[in-house]
């Protein structure tokens, strides 16, 4: 197994002899950005370098969804998009089917709580009539994670944090880094865990 590194570690100067074994982790975490935003327009198409972070504080309205919609923007066709997420709502998902139907998103797999089945019936049947008519894939699970993967035709992006799919976001937080070793992780994660 490898080691594992201290927070504290990262905010050492780069000066400072680290142990071999974690100094390439170290580098690639050392470029860090601390960002509060309102949108991801502060962003002006700019995205994490492989290995690099953005850690985000956000407010408003600003939700797991507007990252798909900023890397489509930016970046092109979603070959593949893969999320995990306690909730849904009625116009994101109507918006993420838009994208679909458009040609802007190929495939897409939900990991999706399962109390979604009774707490909110109505979407369920929507994922439901979503994943007959189209290439989208609903995996249920007792599940509270919220991990958004979006592949590219250069890009593996995963967003990491607080926020569901719905318009109630407020104070949320994220992660949002570009690695295609930590997307096959968690992609791994997402799809394995389902029914």
């Amino acid at each position: 197994m490898n080691k594992l590194f201290e927070i504290n570690e990262l905010f050492d100067s780069i000066n400072t002899p680290i142990d071999s074994n974690s100094s390439i982790a170290i580098e690639k975490f050392q470029n860090m950005h601390f960002e509060k935003v309102e949108s991801l327009k502060q962003l002006m198409g700019r995205i994490p370098e492989d290995g690099e972070i953005f850690f985000l504080w956000t407010k408003n309205s600003f939700n797991a969804f507007t990252f798909i919609t900023y890397v489509i923007k930016y970046f092109g066709i979603v070959e593949e998009l893969n999320f995990s997420t306690y909730a849904i709502n009625e116009r994101i998902l109507s918006s993420m089917v838009k994208w679909y139907d458009k040609g802007a998103i190929k495939s897409i797999y939900i990991c999706i709580s399962d109390s979604i089945r009774s707490r909110v019936p109505k979407i369920n049947n929507q994922l439901q009539t979503y994943a007959n008519e189209r290439d989208i894939t609903i995996g249920y699970s007792w599940n509270h994670s919220k991990v958004t993967l979006i592949k590219t035709a250069n890009h593996h992006f995963v967003i990491c944090g607080s926020g569901n799919f719905s318009e109630n976001a407020m104070n949320e937080q994220y992660t949002f880094t570009e690695n295609e070793k930590l997307f096959n992780f968690y992609r791994g994660c997402i799809r394995g865990t389902t029914e």
